[in-house]
């Protein structure tokens, strides 16, 4: 009859505890476990990637709003002074990524402001955001939240 028996080899350290000694086992990782790990990884990238860039272009679009509801303020104190809207806007926000223009209609008594996207911002479904002298809120895509949030 044999038997089998797993010989272990105690070492004190130097503190005085007894530790075993076996015999070394490969350290790192599988390839398997590095591909799963990398799987992972593409996909939450590629869910975080497209929602990133809708955060960016949603945010970009607060700029154009802004201008917007800056130059129907100021469209509205000119006609209390002059009895007419004007155009005067014709020009690039700040960081180049709208354009923001005037038009006049009926003799200079009613405008519509449109704010056109350019650069990487014409990625943005809202597209050309309008707003007239009665205050109608406008955005060329189908999207209904192109003015959430901002009700001026």
């Amino acid at each position: 009859m044999s038997y089998r028996s797993i010989i272990t080899i105690r070492a004190t350290t130097k503190t005085g505890l007894m530790r075993s000694a076996r015999s070394p086992v490969a350290a790192g990782f599988t390839l398997i476990e590095l591909v799963v790990a990398v799987a992972i990884l593409a996909i939450i990238v590629a869910i975080a990637i497209p929602s990133y860039t809708n955060q960016v272009l949603r945010s970009n679009r607060t700029e154009a709003i802004d201008e917007l509801l800056r130059q129907a303020a100021f469209q509205q104190a000119t006609y209390t002074r002059t009895n007419a809207f004007v155009a005067v806007a014709n020009y690039q926000t700040n960081n180049n990524r709208y354009r923001i223009r005037t038009i006049l209609d009926n003799g200079g008594q009613s405008y519509t402001l449109r704010a056109v996207p350019l650069n990487a911002q014409v990625n943005d479904t809202c597209g050309n955001l309008t707003l007239d002298n009665l205050g109608r809120k406008t955005a060329q895509g189908n999207n209904v939240d192109c003015w959430s949030g901002r009700n001026g």
